[in-house]
């Protein structure tokens, strides 16, 4: 008997809405470093990816420069998934060699380097480049004029990044030639996965519904405390007590020292005086929002250039800061209504209706200007706290 097909009675058709743009990475690591690996690693083949020190021992000797960063890295606990090792020519300039990968493998936002641009110009070139880009590069400095204050930007690595209010690098001092804790730490930082956050903790007030964080405090496996007293470590990292970091006291870098009892980073900041943790969440946030406002225009249509339409738009951003809460990032408070504790996100979304928009920019497709407003977590640095003894 012929078997009549379902269209004569119901029509079901299926569109997938799969056009998403590509989601930016900030869990790998890069090292930079002059060394070549036989049809695998050159002028060609920019980059390679290694999972384990395993991987890595296969094409690199323990005595390499190469290996002894990884092995900063892949000895933290957690420790990234995986990491990448990145040629460059020593014959050419940084910034020329850094555009060449790159454009070869962008794919990557932790950056790092081998001991041979410790402390020289090469460096500087490196922090130079770096600033235009949405990466954050960790600088290795063993440079001693970085335990004294000045002002002057020759004086050290530091202090030339701190002059220029970089955001995009942060310098770790250390006295220890043969130590890469800038490496160290970024093994801890390329753990921390903004993207897996649940959001249903977050507005229980659970502060660990995420993966928000703060790099001081933390505890770096294969690192030395620095031997150096307060004011050599004031003079590192600009840091005084109850007042916060200081261009004026010190050079925004920083150290892994004991306090307590507890080896521990200070301060976590970028040269700008910007703690790390905000650069990272800020270029997060705004991969996030491009990507999920791009994906809405590729996935519907059209957009209608009406107020429901920009509902579509703020409503994408609103699924990004909802993400947002519940990485951790978005500051928020617990707040008593109708007898029930509810959780109130310091986020808000506004622009203008499209009837005040100028004709000849709804004309050209302009969309109106949405503005989002948030405040930052953050996390405490300092506390201070009063005893009274009554008798």
């Amino acid at each position: 008997m012929p078997r009549l097909p379902y269209s004569r009675v119901v029509d079901v058709s299926l569109i997938r809405e799969d056009r998403y743009a590509a989601a930016s990475g900030f869990s790998v690591p890069l090292i930079l470093q002059t060394s070549t690996v036989s049809g695998q690693l050159d002028a060609t083949k920019r980059t390679k990816v290694y999972s384990d020190m395993t991987e890595i021992a296969v094409d690199w000797l323990s005595t390499t420069e190469a290996y002894k960063v990884a092995n900063a890295v892949f000895s933290q606990n957690p420790r990234p998934r995986q990491l990448k090792i990145a040629y460059r020519n020593t014959a050419n300039p940084i910034a020329d060699e850094m555009n060449a990968i790159y454009e070869y493998d962008p794919d990557w936002y932790w950056g790092l380097h081998t001991v041979e641009l410790r402390d020289v110009q090469g460096q500087r070139d490196l922090a130079d480049w770096a600033e235009s880009k949405s990466v954050l590069f960790g600088l290795e400095s063993a440079d001693v004029d970085t335990e004294t204050f000045s002002t002057l930007a020759a004086a050290s690595t530091a202090e030339y990044i701190e002059s220029k209010n970089y955001d995009r690098t942060f310098v770790f001092y250390t006295t220890s030639a043969s130590e890469f804790p800038a490496a160290a730490l970024t093994g801890f930082l390329a753990t921390r996965d903004l993207d897996r956050g649940n959001l249903r903790a977050a507005m229980r007030g659970d502060i660990n519904s995420g993966n928000a964080y703060t790099a001081k405090f933390k505890k770096l496996i294969g690192i030395t405390a620095l031997n150096k007293g307060s004011a050599v470590v004031q003079a590192i990292s600009g840091f005084i007590p109850g007042i916060g970091v200081q261009a004026a006291s010190g050079h925004s870098a920083n150290a892994y020292v004991n306090i307590g009892g507890l080896d521990m980073v200070v301060e976590g900041t970028v040269g700008s005086r910007a703690f790390i943790d905000e650069v990272h969440a800020g270029d997060w946030i705004v991969a996030r929002t491009r990507e999920a406002l791009l994906s809405t225009l590729a996935n519907n249509a059209r957009i209608p250039y009406t107020n429901p339409g920009v509902a579509i738009l703020t409503n994408a951003i609103d699924g990004v800061m909802r993400r947002a809460v519940a990485a951790g990032i978005i500051a928020g408070d617990i707040e008593l209504s109708g007898g029930e504790e509810i959780f109130i996100p310091e986020y808000t979304i506004t622009h203008d209706r499209v009837e005040n928009v100028p004709p000849t920019i709804r004309r050209n497709r302009i969309a109106p200007d949405i503005k989002i407003d948030f405040r930052y977590s953050g996390a405490f640095h300092w506390l201070s706290a009063s005893l009274i003894m009554r008798f």
